[in-house]
């Protein structure tokens, strides 16, 4: 069932679409192998790389999938059973990882973190010298919310000559993110996050390191996820198969407003500065949030007693306003509140004022 229009989304995904991208997404979808859609595509691929920071020989794979089908492609394309992983894991989408190397029979171990444990250097220490060609890491684990910290996940890499894998799904456009400056060597991003477009389309900006070093080595076991074939396509402006056509639109609409308006420290900032209003809201309120790094994204609020579910379900019913509920085991005492999307401080106020009618303050 559709939200009313009036309902309020303070989810990380889909959020809050802003009026201009309704306004896109109200057009008629073209016909794509056109020389236009081809020109738009360069523009939307020159477009990321910027908002990166991803070097000029760098490449973007668009692919219509999930942002999971875009972590599972990434690491098939990049990897084979002949190398040896090590996977951040510290919640759900870290599990995601292993799975995905457990299915495609790439040897990996976990760096697993508890709920409310920070990733820390010693972590990562202790796993120097392990023999290990790549790293993968949710670097916004938005099951509990934590935010790694990639300065110190890139000096790891760096020191044992990793390949550096980012999900940054749930980072991009929120916090600060460099491609270049931390040696990242594949970023994987979608659209319904912070870019705040309709959801079936990630992508995957590519280093030249591992497109020479590991993709063009490999032969991929797969038709519609082979990177060598979209790798090609890309330098006509198209993709090898259909793409999401209304939501590239979409993205093309967006990148240009977020560069004309100041580029992604602009963005990040509008993010943090809501992040921030909300967090200084709920000091009064009988919550608190987890001692670890966490995005300007997602605020993971922890109730004192298990309401979770029972306060999602009052906002959603009555109050027509949707934040993120939380699954296993933090799903009972936990919900996230997001800061991206069409949101106002004044957003913020009213969602304030419902949880303490809701803690009858």
């Amino acid at each position: 069932m559709f939200m009313e229009q009036d309902a309020k989304l303070f989810t990380v995904g889909p959020a809050q679409m802003y009026p201009h991208t309704l306004e896109v997404r109200s057009h008629v979808v073209p016909y794509f192998r056109t020389p236009e859609f081809s020109a738009m595509m360069q523009e939307n691929r020159e477009m990321l790389l910027e908002l990166t920071d991803a070097d000029d020989d760098a490449e973007v794979i668009f692919l219509t999938a999930s942002g999971s089908g875009a972590m599972e492609a990434a690491v098939m394309n990049c990897f084979d059973e002949t190398d040896r992983l090590l996977i951040v894991s510290g919640g759900t989408f870290g599990e995601r990882f292993e799975k995905i190397c457990e299915i495609h029979h790439i040897p990996f171990e976990a760096l697993r973190l508890g709920p409310n444990e920070a990733l820390t250097e010693s972590h990562l220490n202790s796993y120097n010298a392990g023999d290990y060609t790549g790293l993968l890491v949710n670097l916004h684990e938005t099951y509990t919310g934590q935010l790694y910290d990639i300065e110190m996940i890139h000096n790891f890499c760096n020191r044992n000559n990793l390949y550096l894998i980012v999900d940054a799904i749930s980072t991009f456009l929120c916090d600060e993110y460099h491609m270049r400056r931390y040696g990242i060597d594949a970023t994987i991003i979608s659209s319904q996050k912070g870019l705040c477009l309709a959801p079936g389309l990630s992508m995957i900006i590519l280093s030249r390191r591992i497109i020479t070093d590991k993709i063009e080595e490999k032969s991929v076991n797969s038709l519609y996820f082979d990177f060598q074939d979209y790798i090609q396509n890309i330098k006509r402006g198209q993709t090898p198969f259909t793409p999401c056509v209304g939501v590239l639109f979409e993205l093309h609409d967006m990148l240009s407003r977020i560069i004309k308006a100041g580029g992604a420290d602009s963005r990040v900032g509008e993010v943090r500065a809501r992040c921030e209003y909300f967090r200084s809201k709920i000091e009064e309120l009988p919550v608190h949030l987890p001692p670890f790094p966490m995005s300007n994204a997602i605020s993971p609020i922890r109730f004192e007693k298990d309401i979770a579910m029972d306060f999602f379900t009052y906002l959603k019913d009555e109050k027509n306003m949707m934040v993120n509920p939380v699954g296993g085991d933090l799903g009972k005492c936990s919900i996230r509140v997001a800061h991206i999307g069409d949101l106002q401080f004044a957003d913020y106020d009213i969602l304030i004022e419902e949880m303490k009618c809701y803690f009858n303050m």
